[in-house]
């Protein structure tokens, strides 16, 4: 018996560039995708005495086309016989010339007709067709079988002991089949008992090609890790360092749509440069203007066969992968440069298609879509600078989609793109003097080339933005907030403050508390809020009190709350007179939960915080900070039982704060909310520190979840320029150091310094003076004294 196994491991292996490869009593077969029989044929062909070989059946076939040649020879004789006697009689001498005076006629008509082409068509057409019947006679099975005997004894196939095939194609598939016509019953009738044939097939394949082998009598057909190969697809590891499908083993067609894939991407660190220069980074894969440009430049092909090729290119091929923040990025094989040419030119042919319409590509809200046209419309116009019109009307239209693309990216909590675009177009330090490469299309009052004088350079800083109107500033800021960008957020907000002061005052609040005021914060909001302004102005108003009641817990010791309880409360009465939207719902509930965990009411809190968690239609952004509060709220109920006695109920509740914080933690990685990340990351370093403690971890395994966890959040806190909870994520590093048993002194110092309270900075320094400081601390912890 020869075993079988069948391996979908593209992703992880792909095949390689050669056809054939024999090293001892290994063989590796890779077919490529069109002319598989062909490129078998030749490689039979070369072997030693391959003429030889395929002379029996070439003289065969050469006797076959003689004998209807052997029989029309003896009908002419007997006509010449009967025709040509010696004494023919008037009638046939009359038919004879009959004929030839017929055939003189007919060929002086075609010789003097216009129509000739159409002759010459059909002779060509008759040469083409001998052409293919003498290439459909080379590639028959039974003479590629033939010269496949011979080839496999000479190579020694009869003692190989493991053959790998790639691309053995379906069974079901037209033509001459190389590898189920020829390659499988050679393997069959040459390869030793106790061989083994591996087949590595594409994943939409494997099924259909097991049901083909099964039953078979001399193969016995293994199982394959199809789902553990699945699993590992899944992972974004390995990035860079995969290897990818060569372009030879893809098809025409496949070749055709990978080039398509290529244009319906643009690079994700240059927005609007050409997605073909060699220095632009990694590319962004938009599935719907691939499918579009497919609509146009592959008519021909079935939907079936370009979503196959998409699944191909996920799971085998290896050119669409996500990155850690799960976006969808195209890889390309290293010989893709050989057809660079064909590629920017069919480029150049859908970039013009979206002078007549630029909305060609655009669907629905997809805002990579959208992304992709900006991008096309920008290199359409660095390319067109002869034609100033034609330029003119670009901008324009960039400048709509621009603003279409951010309220998109908001809409459909596309946080991570944002985050690499934001980065580069809309942050203080991004290229250029009034923004990123971005802002060189959009209308200006001041040129950057013109800004040589102070003057103008202040009048450049001060017209940027305004090629946008209000809503889409208002939305830019939001976004600009949630990834972590907070001057530039406050610098629109600035902006919009003659426009609308009160909305203004309020969004910049929670702005200042973010970069770490929070006093300030609090001191702003409880002058409107002590102001007549918001009277008439229901909506803004319930916001100013649910603003205020946050900056209250921020800004005030517990002692202090009573202003913001009162807040609180108004804010619900105020929506029972006037419901208001989901968000406001959402923070009510959430804020109140806060309330409730410094009253020690820790059930009623986590209930409050359940209530957030069921609204229906928030953003994952808001169900992602429920989350967290759960894990917060949960991980002081089990502190409290703790304190009772009730050691086994705290176990329960402290795993339960754990999933809290872990789903939580992957959720704002996956919309990259890492304006609240920290806290996540500081949940759940602390629940795990306190599981250590607790016994229901190791202290191995404990400390070095935590240490992971909090050295991620202050990373994040770098990134954001952020002081919030780095005091908590600094003193629970050290705190995993001490778990694991290493120093953690010059953390314990570094935390003092971000100490904001008085109380915390007091138990660290009586810890860091006792004898030992991590135990003392970790008494704290657990006595909800420090980190509560």
């Amino acid at each position: 018996m020869i075993e079988v196994r069948l391996l979908d491991d593209w992703r992880t292996s792909p095949p390689p560039a050669t056809f054939l490869n024999i090293v001892g009593q290994q063989w590796t077969i890779s077919l490529p995708d069109d002319a598989a029989a062909e490129r078998l044929a030749e490689t039979l062909a070369a072997q030693p005495n391959a003429r030889l070989v395929g002379w029996s059946g070439t003289t065969l076939a050469v006797l076959m086309l003689l004998l209807p040649v052997g029989v029309f020879a003896v009908l002419g004789n007997g006509l010449y016989d009967l025709f040509m006697e010696v004494e023919p009689a008037p009638r046939q001498l009359a038919v004879l010339a009959g004929a030839l005076l017929l055939y003189v006629v007919l060929a002086a008509l075609a010789a003097s007709s216009q129509r000739m082409s159409l002759l010459s068509q059909e002779l060509g057409g008759m040469i083409d067709s001998f052409r293919d019947m003498t290439q459909r006679f080379h590639l028959r099975p039974a003479r590629l079988m033939r010269l496949a005997r011979a080839w496999g004894r000479h190579c020694g196939l009869p003692q190989a002991q493991e053959v790998a095939v790639w691309n053995p194609g379906q069974p079901d598939a037209g033509g001459v089949r190389a590898f189920w016509d020829v390659l499988l019953p050679l393997c069959v009738a040459q390869l030793p008992g106790g061989s083994r044939l591996c087949l590595h097939v594409r994943s939409d394949e494997l099924h259909v090609i097991a049901g083909a082998l099964a039953g078979h009598p001399r193969l016995r057909l293994e199982g394959c890790d199809s789902a553990a190969l699945g699993a590992a697809r899944g992972t974004t590891a390995g990035l860079a360092g995969e290897r990818l499908t060569p372009l030879s083993i893809l098809s025409a067609a496949e070749r055709k749509l990978l080039t398509l894939a290529q244009i319906a991407s643009f690079p994700l660190h240059a927005l609007t440069s050409s997605p073909f220069e060699a220095a632009v980074g990694p590319l962004v894969f938009s599935e719907n203007a691939f499918l579009k440009l497919a609509r146009h430049f592959a008519e021909r092909l079935e939907q079936d066969a370009i979503y196959r090729f998409l699944a191909r290119c996920r799971n085998d091929y290896g050119y669409l992968v996500r990155n850690a923040e799960r976006i969808e990025q195209l890889q390309l094989p290293p010989d893709t440069a050989l057809h660079l040419h064909a590629t920017q030119h069919l480029a150049r042919h859908s970039r013009q298609l979206l002078i007549s319409n630029s909305r060609r590509l655009l669907h629905d809200a997809d805002p990579l879509a959208t992304l992709c046209t900006i991008n096309q419309l920008a290199v359409l116009h660095d390319t067109s600078a002869v034609d100033p019109q034609l330029q003119f009307a670009l901008r324009r239209q960039l400048r709509q989609l621009i603003s279409e693309a951010l309220h998109q990216l908001e809409t459909g909590e596309h946080y991570p793109l944002f985050a690499y675009i934001a980065q580069r177009e809309f942050a203080p330090d991004a290229p250029g003097a009034a923004g990123g490469a971005i802002a060189h299309y959009l209308p200006r009052v001041i040129a950057e080339e013109d800004a040589s004088s102070g003057a103008a350079q202040n009048l450049l800083a001060l017209t940027r933005f305004n090629a946008f109107d209000d809503a889409t500033l208002r939305c830019l800021a939001r976004m600009l907030e949630t990834v972590g960008l907070y001057a530039p957020a406050a610098a629109i907000w600035q902006k919009l403050f003659g426009l609308d002061p009160l909305l203004a005052t309020v969004r910049l609040a929670r702005l200042k508390e973010r970069l770490g005021d929070a006093a300030g914060a609090y001191a702003d909001i409880r002058h409107l809020l002590a102001s007549s302004q918001l009277a008439r102005r229901s909506e803004l108003h319930i916001a100013a009190l649910l603003e205020a009641a946050w900056l209250c817990y921020c800004a005030q010791p517990a002692s202090g709350l009573g202003e913001g309880q009162h807040w609180l409360e108004q804010a619900g009465s105020e929506l029972e007179r006037s419901p208001g939207s989901a968000h406001e719902y959402w923070r009510l509930h959430n804020y109140r939960a806060l309330y409730l965990d410094v009253a020690q009411r820790y059930a009623e809190a986590i209930a409050a915080n359940r209530q957030a968690l069921a609204i229906p239609g928030l953003q994952q952004k808001l169900y992602s900070g429920s989350l967290t509060n759960l894990a917060y709220v949960s991980r002081k109920l089990a502190l409290s039982q703790l304190a009772q006695g009730a050691v086994a109920e705290a176990q329960s509740t402290l795993a339960e704060a754990l999933e809290y914080a872990h789903l939580a933690v992957r959720l704002k990685r996956r919309i990259a909310d890492v304006d609240e990340l920290p806290v996540a990351l500081h949940n759940l370093a602390l629940i795990h520190l306190c599981r250590g403690w607790l016994g229901a971890e190791s202290p191995q395994q404990a400390g070095e979840a935590a240490q992971a966890a909090s050295a991620e959040g202050l990373a994040v806190l770098e990134r954001i320029a952020s002081s919030k909870k780095r005091f908590a994520l600094c003193l629970e590093n050290a705190l995993a150091l001490a778990l694991l048993g290493q120093d953690s002194g010059a953390l314990l110092r570094e935390a003092t310094a971000f100490a904001s309270e008085r109380r915390e900075a007091e138990i660290l320094a009586a810890a860091v003076q006792g004898d030992d400081a991590s135990a003392c601390l970790r008494d704290a912890v657990l006595g909800m004294a420090l980190l509560a």
